[in-house]
């Protein structure tokens, strides 16, 4: 059973990944910008890329490692990227939901599993 507090990274990453390209996206080029070599089909490292580009952002020091401070969120736990890499292949894994190890555009586009 899938949590709020569960699905909430995820959805942030969402959210903040059509920011980065623009309010206005269509979901062809939310899956045409996170298939960056565009063989029509998301791998993990293209998926990890794009999940992480908010992590990237907020990680001032660039240590790998989102302070609480770096996170806007009193009481935070530091987060590694690691951490935050392992968290996404999860929710990769979960929404690969014909287990090829590939995203589909169906795939990508669902709501989180």
């Amino acid at each position: 059973m899938r949590t709020e507090a569960t699905l909430r990274p995820f959805a942030l990453a969402l959210v903040l990944a059509f920011a980065a390209g623009g309010a206005a996206a269509q979901e062809d080029d939310w899956f045409a910008r996170v298939d960056t070599d565009g063989d029509g089909r998301v791998s993990l490292p293209e998926f990890l890329e794009k999940m992480s580009w908010a992590f990237t952002q907020r990680d001032n020091n660039g240590d790998g490692v989102l302070q609480p401070e770096e996170q806007h969120v009193p009481n935070a736990r530091a987060i590694t990227l690691a951490d935050h890499h392992a968290r996404f292949e999860r929710q990769f894994r979960r929404q690969d939901s014909d287990g090829d190890g590939f995203l589909s555009r169906r795939e990508l586009l669902a709501p989180p599993r």
